[in-house]
């Protein structure tokens, strides 16, 4: 079973809907019991950073997530969730992240309109080992909507590499156990449900 973390923030509905249609049981949930019971985490969200890691600590959650992940159990974060893995944020003042990942989120510094609304493509890093939810995926463009993220193009832990007006930013990301996609793959169509398949296998 995997577990879609209910903190109130996210397009949830989607996110189960793409899970059950590559064959996961998924759940809504952030009772901490079931949280330790499911196989795996998903953690999704939209909107502001700041505002997603209150909700986290209102409802009791972020200590049992970082204890989940240490413990080895998968998570995916999902574009605000991807970023909340992060140390930090600079989103409307400085705000502390899940320390899952050592990177951190800035607003992109860019010429061009944000928010960065489309389809990219998100290519791999040249990382020792092929990025495993990128398998057969290599170039295939996914979904983003997004004004803040990882600058840059090399990262231990980026799996994946995108653009926005020229610039490189982390568009997936493993470190161990823990990956996020800065794109949204419940709206990225099959090349996203492929994604999602490549997170179940990892799980099993």
């Amino acid at each position: 079973m995997i577990a879609v973390i209910d903190y109130g923030i996210g397009n949830v509905r989607s996110v189960i809907n793409a899970l059950e249609h590559v064959g996961a049981s998924a759940t809504l949930t952030r009772d901490p019991v079931k949280l330790r019971a499911a196989d795996a985490l998903v953690l999704p969200g939209v909107g502001a950073f700041g505002e997603g890691m209150r909700r986290l600590a209102t409802h009791g959650l972020t200590e049992p997530l970082r204890e989940l992940v240490l413990a080895g159990r998968p998570l995916l974060g999902i574009c605000l969730g991807f970023q909340m893995l992060m140390r930090s944020s600079n989103e409307m003042g400085k705000h502390a992240g899940l320390g899952l990942i050592d990177a951190d989120v800035v607003r992109l510094p860019v010429d061009a309109r944000l928010p960065h609304i489309g389809w990219a493509p998100v290519h791999a890093t040249a990382s020792p080992s092929a990025p495993r939810l990128l398998k057969g995926l290599e170039g295939a463009r996914f979904y983003f909507v997004h004004s803040y993220g990882v600058i840059g193009s090399t990262f231990t832990f980026a799996a994946g590499i995108a653009e926005c007006d020229g610039l490189p930013f982390a568009a997936l990301a493993e470190s161990g156990r823990v990956f996020g996609t800065q794109f949204h793959p419940e709206k990225s169509g099959e090349a996203g449900l492929t994604m999602l398949r490549n997170f179940m296998d990892v799980c099993t």
